[in-house]
């Protein structure tokens, strides 16, 4: 079983070499007056309040997190930091751009279960296909401490972009026609019948996906540590969401209230629109809010021989409509490490 210290090993090592940095360029300043910033609870704060604070900020994970690689034109970046933002440094040293223009969008902070910073980025427009995608922090970018990145670097993530999936999710709330307008980035499948501990809600199936290495599919997990569900398109504009899930952690009990925070959100973007929510994480559940799930996906794939799971849990999201041609996306990923998954299944899904 690995130990807390060897999981701070990999953890190190995992700053060394998941980052993608370059040397600031301050001939280079990016034109922000279009970015749009919604602030969920305190992930951000005004200022720089925490004096005690002197470590370098850091991205604890990102999705997509492969850098160069190819992904959906749907897929929003995620970015988990490690402590709460500066939210008047965000504006002036942020920057996306698409084969070299600067594009804007809205940039989503949630508060994470320890009250860190998730940031979620949708373009306005949503990103064209066959792209070459940018996102730039650049040094200045702070957290509440009034920190930047270490060594004075900028943060950069790179990516392409790929074409729509085909399909229609317009019928399919409960998987019963399979892959119809999904489309799933890492390990994700849709499963029939009862898996171990857990069983459809409505029909036959349900979807899942797992931050780890074929648990559910043949796929991996994005940089063996997130996954994603496409849902879409949908057709209609949608302003709600509802629909059933179950989270399920191999990081219960043993990581509980830990830096090691596997989280689940769900983003909705459309033609004209998009919102971003923080789901649920293994801090948030916590030790009382999960019982042992036996049987399911291989899991635990790390640690002791508990795996918890929350059971079903129903969900609804209000929200201003996002437009037609929409995609529901669901991600689980990994936080600070790539290692003891989890995942989370999804059924009975309904949207107006």
């Amino acid at each position: 079983m690995m130990t807390t210290t060897n999981r701070i090993g990999v953890l190190l090592l995992l700053t060394i070499f998941c980052f993608a940095c370059s040397e600031d360029d301050s001939n280079n300043e990016p034109d922000n007056s279009f970015y749009t910033i919604v602030n969920n609870g305190s992930g951000a704060v005004n200022g720089a309040n925490d004096t005690n604070d002197s470590q370098s900020l850091r991205v604890a994970q990102a999705v997509p997190s492969v850098q160069n690689a190819t992904y959906p034109k749907s897929i929003p970046i995620m970015l988990f930091f490690d402590d709460k933002l500066n939210i008047n440094t965000i504006r002036s040293n942020f920057k996306v751009t698409e084969n070299g223009e600067d594009i804007g969008g809205i940039i989503t902070i949630n508060e994470a279960a320890n009250g860190y910073a998730i940031l979620t980025f949708i373009p306005n427009n949503g990103f064209s296909p066959n792209s070459s995608i940018e996102l730039t922090l650049r040094n200045g970018f702070n957290d509440d401490g009034g920190n930047s990145f270490d060594s004075g670097l900028d943060y950069i993530l790179t990516f392409l972009t790929d074409s729509e999936p085909v399909g229609s999710f317009d019928n399919n709330g409960s998987f019963e026609n399979g892959t119809d307008g999904v489309v799933f980035l890492g390990d994700g499948n849709i499963l029939q019948g009862a898996n171990g501990c857990v069983s459809p809600t409505d029909g036959n199936n349900f979807a899942a996906i797992t931050s780890g290495s074929q648990l559910v599919s043949s796929g991996t997990a994005i940089g063996d540590a997130s996954s994603m569900m496409l849902l879409g398109p949908i057709s209609d504009g949608i302003s709600s969401v509802n629909f059933d899930y179950n989270f399920l952690s191999s990081e219960f009990q043993e990581f509980v209230d830990s830096i090691f925070d596997d989280s689940a959100l769900i983003t909705v973007v459309g033609d004209s629109g998009a919102y971003s929510e923080f789901l649920t994480s293994v801090n948030t559940v916590g030790t009382p809010g999960n019982t042992q799930c036996d049987g399911f996906a291989g899991m635990p794939d790390d640690g002791d021989e508990y795996s918890g799971e929350t059971g079903w849990m129903n969900k609804t999201l209000n929200f201003s409509n996002v437009g037609g041609s929409a995609f529901i996306i669901i991600t689980v990923t990994d936080v600070s490490d790539q290692i003891y998954s989890s995942a989370i299944t999804i059924d009975n899904v309904s949207f107006n």
